[in-house]
């Protein structure tokens, strides 16, 4: 299966995921940020928005409304997630920086992630909004940290 046909197939399943059981608002919170890896922001934005009040989905949003030009909905979203998670979402905060392109502010809440022993960081390794840090001195100490198998 190519990557496309791939991406595809994960598109399909987080829709499916949503019709079969709508109140499951994880699968909103998957599918936006599938749509979001894709370049579709439009579809991540709609997805992600019709679940607002779920942590998940305003950081989806998050990243999402910045991709699209709209900095103030993206720092609203930022904002409601904060309020709704505290500390407890340093790991997702460090990919919205990331993808922001405030490299030193992404790197300051993945150290937090590591102090705290946030539980997002079993996706570090493979995670495609990490992908500006992976060159950083101090991501890769973290990296290096947790010692990932090869």
């Amino acid at each position: 299966m190519t990557g496309a046909g791939f991406a595809a197939a994960i598109t399909g399943t987080h829709r499916s995921a949503v019709s079969l059981d709508p109140e499951q608002v994880s699968a909103y919170e998957f599918s936006g940020l599938t749509d979001y890896q894709l370049g579709d922001f439009e579809g991540a934005r709609t997805t992600c928005g019709a679940r607002p009040n779920y942590w998940g989905t305003q950081w989806c949003l998050a990243l999402t409304y910045q991709k699209m030009g709209r900095q103030a909905d993206a720092q609203t979203a930022l904002s409601k997630l904060q309020a709704m998670q505290g500390d407890a979402a340093a790991y997702q905060y460090s990919t919205i920086y990331a993808q922001w392109g405030d490299i030193p502010k992404a790197l300051e809440w993945l150290e937090s992630a590591m102090r705290l022993r946030d539980a997002g960081l079993v996706w570090l390794r493979a995670d495609p909004l990490m992908n500006p840090l992976r060159k950083e001195p101090r991501y890769q100490v973290i990296e290096r940290e947790l010692r990932f198998p090869p």
